[in-house]
């Protein structure tokens, strides 16, 4: 590694220009450079800080009483009759900072050339040609005769403003137009595709909207992969760049290629959304992003992107222009042949459908594999990608990890299937007895008319299709869903009936009733008659029978006993609300558990909900949810 540079070098460095300057330029640098000389000797005998030297240099430079001796000649004096402390001290310091350019004049305006745009002139020009770099050399001067009244003749102001643009084609080039200053001037030391060896070690994406207009009125994005090892490519057509659209691609070039170590793009929106880092973060896949408004640090994308645009939009129906002039050009052929030509070419314009573009596109992709490239030592990317092994991925993985989502993620599961948006049904065979389920949905950009189908726990269902935007007949998946609905109907009240034949509803409605009863019985004791009770009439006869066939239970307490079963029949009785959320569920259901396990006694109700619960399907959902969070009844109930 090179060692860096010390002041004395830079200054060095950066004087090495100056030192050649000729001419009015060399005379003020050398003068200026020996009052230099002179004031270092003046410090030396001086002493003291730099600032008061500096004053007490001017001062005796300007004849002021000194006592230290300045020994300057005629000529010199005579150039510089007066040195002002601002001069001196901003001489000696950007010497010390940078050499002698920083006491080289600037070089004069060239007489004939530059003498029109001196002083504010030239500076009002600058910013006219910058802000409407449109405007012709007779437009500016007209704008310019507005605000300076003694301007120079017209055929000096052209003469200096073409010679201006002539010595600043790149600065001005950098400034009204950034990206032909890119493509034209930018420095294009070194290789973004150096150190690649291998395929699928780094792939460049990228969007454009495409130049041709298709049957629906629009121009659609066009989102772009290339492998810089081998430069396969693949695009798919899409109606917006989004995130989706971008997965989708992904997975389809994964499918293809093998699984890359590195996908570099933009960042703009589409590109850094969080659905697709977390995608990439799931494959282990690096993504790395260019800077702001650096797109040559992905250019194989770029060019990819060029070519496709110049070497098959250009031929196809509906093509629209790659820029405002082209249009405007095209536009007015249109014109003049429809109304002096009458030529027809034109006006039967054959415009492309979004899929009959994606397939001309996947046929110039099979094109470019078998075509040797210069760049590639005259071999194709088809070969440049055989002998490697690469790493793929199971399709299922890749449909959780980046397959969009279909609206809100999940749709349930109708009598006709899935209805996803505005389109059509998706069904499949599979589908039956899940009716009234909610499951996720993921769709593929590319593939149209289907869809995956996972349960709630991520485990995957089917593909289901939309037959009818498919135009294949639906009759026969229709009836294998229905056979496979009554298949699995069948199945479940098997296992229902079996679960449900151990317990005896009889014995459970019999226990409800003697447990109300005997609830009364022990309530009688503090039942307080409403009204007095009658006078009970007697007689020895009557005692004697009533001593003889005296019940268990009083007559007094039996019908305490009625009372309090009619107030208990006519208000209903109190019910503690059941906790409403299935991680309270299931956290009441280990409580019972624990109490079961202790040997504690629980209650019909609680015995019979306690043995049902665990037959749900949220019983298992809950239970790998408690154990993955580490979650504890307690805490869920305290909430």
């Amino acid at each position: 590694m090179a060692s860096t540079q010390t002041a004395t070098q830079a200054r060095a460095s950066a004087s090495r220009g100056p030192a050649l300057v000729t001419g009015w330029r060399k005379d003020r640098q050398d003068a200026i450079a020996r009052v230099l000389v002179l004031f270092q000797r003046f410090w030396q005998a001086y002493g003291g800080p730099l600032t008061p030297a500096l004053k007490a240099f001017c001062h005796a430079w300007s004849g002021g009483l000194c006592s230290i001796d300045i020994p300057a000649d005629a000529s010199l004096r005579e150039a510089f009759p007066r040195i002002t402390f601002s001069s001196l001290r901003a001489w000696h310091l950007g010497v010390q900072e940078k050499g002698l350019a920083a006491i080289t004049p600037r070089e004069h305006h060239r007489k004939g050339q530059y003498a029109a745009l001196a002083g504010e002139v030239g500076n009002a020009m600058l910013a006219l040609l910058i802000d409407k770099p449109h405007l012709s050399a007779q437009s500016l001067y007209d704008a310019l005769e507005t605000q300076f009244p003694n301007l120079p003749t017209v055929r000096s102001f052209r003469r200096a403003l073409g010679y201006w643009k002539s010595q600043n084609a790149q600065l001005l080039e950098a400034v009204v137009n950034p990206d032909g200053w890119r493509n034209k001037y930018m420095s294009a030391a070194g290789s973004y595709s150096e150190g690649i060896t291998a395929p699928n070690q780094k792939w460049e994406m990228d969007s454009t909207v495409g130049d041709v207009m298709l049957t629906d009125g629009r121009r659609h994005h066009v989102v772009g992969v290339i492998d810089v090892f081998t430069r396969r490519r693949l695009f798919i057509v899409t109606r917006t760049s989004r995130a989706n659209a971008i997965m989708s691609l992904i997975r389809l070039a994964i499918l293809a290629w093998g699984v890359p170590e590195e996908i570099k793009t933009d960042n703009g929106a589409d590109y850094v959304a969080e659905v697709l880092e977390s995608g990439l973060l799931g494959l282990n896949i690096k993504h790395s992003l260019c800077h702001k408004f650096s797109p040559h640090e992905k250019p194989h994308i770029e060019r990819a992107i060029g070519s496709l645009m110049h070497q098959l939009y250009e031929t196809l129906g509906g093509y629209v222009g790659h820029s405002v002039a082209e249009r405007k050009g095209i536009e007015a052929r249109k014109g003049f042949a429809e109304r002096i030509m009458k030529d027809e070419s034109f006006t039967a314009e054959m415009r492309l459908s979004p899929e009959q573009l994606q397939g001309e596109i996947d046929a110039y992709c099979n094109r470019l594999l078998d075509k040797p490239r210069s760049y590639l030592a005259d071999r194709t990317p088809r070969q440049m990608a055989t002998g490697f092994q690469i790493k793929s991925i199971g399709e299922r993985a890749l449909d959780v990890l980046l397959a969009p989502s279909a609206h809100n993620g999940t749709a349930r599961v109708g009598k006709k299937g899935l209805r996803i948006g505005r389109g059509g049904f998706y069904n499949h065979a599979l589908l039956g007895g899940m009716e009234g389920q909610t499951v996720q949905v993921k769709i593929d950009d590319t593939n149209i008319g289907r869809c995956w189908v996972f349960d709630l726990d991520g485990i995957f269902v089917c593909e289901a299709l939309d037959y009818a935007r498919l135009g294949i007949n639906s009759a026969e998946v229709a009836a294998e869903r229905k056979s496979h609905q009554l298949k699995v109907l069948r199945a479940s009240k098997k296992q229902l009936k079996a679960l449900t034949s151990e317990f005896d509803t009889n014995a459970a409605i019999a226990a409800i009733n003697r447990r109300n009863t005997d609830a009364a019985i022990e309530a009688s004791a503090n039942v307080v008659p409403i009204h007095r009770a009658p006078m009970e009439h007697t007689s020895p006869t009557i005692e004697s029978i009533t001593a003889a066939d005296a019940p268990v239970v009083s007559d007094a307490q039996i019908t305490a006993a009625q009372v309090a079963l009619a107030e208990r029949m006519v208000k209903p009785a109190e019910v503690k609300p059941l906790q409403t959320t299935p991680q309270e569920r299931y956290a009441r259901w280990l409580l019972l558990e624990a109490r079961a396990q202790r040997g504690e006694a629980l209650t019909p109700e609680e015995k019979n909900w306690f043995e049902g619960y665990v037959n749900g399907a949220e019983w298992a959902s809950q239970r790998r949810f408690f154990e993955t969070f580490g979650l504890t009844p307690e805490q869920v109930l305290a909430g």
